[in-house]
């Protein structure tokens, strides 16, 4: 059985973050929620995501300064919302 695709969830409204993982998990994904920028190049690293769903608004780090960090060493596609 093929690995379940990953993706990292950025968003700092907590209900909004929660609803879209509940979706993809019901599409068989597998899901990390995070809600600033911070974590979110922290879990870049340990979760290893194939692609991210990055929120620009972000307390802390914005979207923007998040996915400069992230495409300096990788090329995981983002979607920004």
């Amino acid at each position: 059985m093929a690995d379940k695709q990953k993706i990292l969830i950025v968003d700092d409204d907590e209900n909004i973050a929660e609803l879209i993982s509940l979706y993809l998990t019901k599409e068989c994904f597998d899901t990390c929620m995070v809600h600033n920028g911070e974590e979110a190049l922290l879990k870049f690293h340990s979760f290893t995501p194939d692609l991210i769903l990055l929120d620009l608004m972000l307390p802390g780090i914005d979207g923007y300064h998040v996915c400069r960090e992230i495409r300096r060493e990788s090329q995981t596609p983002i979607i920004m919302l």
